[in-house]
């Protein structure tokens, strides 16, 4: 089966994806995308057992996408990243990623460019999202499961709107 949702979330596994996310889309399995993680084991384990139940793989960007290249995915799965420059190699990398939900990439220190507290992006990263609204990908902001998808570019209109 493709992969069924694709959230971009620097928190990766955390309450809200744990407690309403999987099962708002039905997830049996986890992929967390990040170099980070991948090579951090006590970060990997962390995550492993962050969501009781399912599932957890955690891999870097390039490992994925030969993995993903050798071995089709055959459960429902839930891919999570933490950011627009992941996701924009993952998708050159030949991943078929359809659409994506954005929860959040919050404030750091080299997060120059920032529209909200949920809304941060290095030059870079924001350089990758226009890359990836531009190429037609579907990418909505929607923080929790419950709340009503808005496309990425009308949120950001919002936002700025707002400042």
């Amino acid at each position: 089966m493709p992969i069924k949702w694709t959230r971009i979330d620097d928190r990766l596994i955390h309450g809200q994806v744990a407690s309403s996310w999987l099962r708002h889309v039905g997830a049996e399995q986890i992929i967390c995308i990040s170099d980070r993680a991948a090579s951090n084991p006590v970060q990997e384990q962390v995550l492993k057992m962050a969501a009781p139940g399912y599932i957890v793989h955690v891999f870097g960007v390039d490992k994925f996408i030969r993995v993903y290249k050798k071995n089709p995915i055959k459960k429902t799965t839930f891919l999570i990243l933490t950011s627009t420059l992941d996701l924009l190699h993952l998708i050159e990398g030949g991943v078929d990623i359809k659409s994506v939900n954005f929860g959040g990439m919050r404030e750091r220190k080299e997060r120059t460019i920032r529209y909200n507290n949920d809304l941060c992006f290095t030059p870079e990263e924001k350089d990758a999202l226009d890359k990836l609204v531009d190429s037609g990908l579907e990418i909505n902001f929607q923080m929790a499961a419950y709340d009503a998808p808005t496309p990425i570019k009308e949120y950001i209109e919002q936002v700025q709107g707002k400042n």
